[in-house]
Formats: C-alpha cells, structure tokens, sequence
C-alpha cells in the first residue's frame, strides 16, 4: 500500500529510470524496459515517464490503466477499456456522481469543460488498493488538477503524484 504523495501532504513518490533507457525508448530500441506508450499521438505523444510509473507500479503486483480518460471527453471515455476498469472497480454511481461534480466545479469556475485526469489508476483488486497517479517530471500541478484531484479523493480514492526523474 502506498502512504504518501499526495498533493495535501506535499510529498511525491519518487521513481527514477537510467538515462539511456528514455534514448532507447525514443528510438524503439529493443533494449528499453519500458513498454511504449499505447497512443504515439497529440498530447500522448512520448510518454515515457508515464511508462517509467506504469513499470514501477506493475513491478509492485499492481494493475496499471495509462490509457483512460475519467471527466473528459465523454464520447471517446465509454470506449476505452480504462474507464470501463474503472467503472468495474467502483461503484458506477459514484464514477457518475464524481463526472457530474467535476462538471460543475469546472462550469462554475469558468471552464467550459471538465479537464486534468490523472496519468495513472493503478489497481490490485486482491487487497482492494485502488488509487490514481499523477506522473510529474520537471513541471507541477495545473490549476484543472487543482479543481479536479480533490474531488477523486472524496468519491473515489486517492490522488498520488509521482515524481520521474533520471538517477544521478
């Protein structure tokens, strides 16, 4: 079980990688231990320290969705078998209540739509862990994780954020 870094308490887990392991996962190289991102495109493109954490994660017995999207864009989130994990896992009404308030808060802060998922929901069903990470390199929480984060943590579980960086 994990017991800190959440965004309320100011610590982060840490993970470091080698440095040839991100040049190797950059190339495609075979010698790369981490599996590559599921999709290469827009935002997702080159999400290798997300893949550093999914490794880290899995390496500890847990299941690792990195390819979900949990408030928004409501069309494609149905699909995708993250989410349908997700809804699995906690009780559907919560998930809904939990999209429903994100909506609001963002609606009601002057967003016109709910953003700032989490990189990861990690999972182990047999101790019932459930938690989600966010994956940090060099950059810091956004204002939409800010709304956002809070509102995981009181429906559904945890928020932890997960500092990637090279070793040395």
């Amino acid at each position: 079980m994990i017991d800190y870094g959440t965004g309320e308490t100011g610590s982060e887990i840490p993970i470091t990688y080698a440095k040839d392991q991100r040049v190797f996962y950059d190339c495609e190289d075979p010698r790369c231990i981490y599996e590559q991102f599921e999709r290469q495109v827009g935002i997702n493109k080159g999400n290798f320290v997300e893949m550093v954490a999914r490794k880290y994660f899995e390496d500890q017995g847990y299941g690792v969705e990195s390819f979900y999207y949990l408030v928004r864009n409501r069309k494609k989130r149905e699909r995708m078998p993250g989410f349908k994990k997700i809804l699995q896992i906690f009780d559907e009404k919560k998930v809904r209540l939990l999209i429903s308030e994100a909506e609001e808060a963002f609606r009601s802060s002057g967003k016109t739509r709910a953003a700032g998922d989490p990189d990861l929901f990690v999972h182990n069903e047999q101790s019932q862990d459930y938690f989600f990470v966010e994956v940090k390199e060099k950059d810091q929480i956004t204002a939409n994780q800010m709304i956002l984060f809070p509102l995981i943590q009181k429906r559904l579980c945890p928020v932890y954020i997960a500092r990637v960086t090279q070793e040395g």
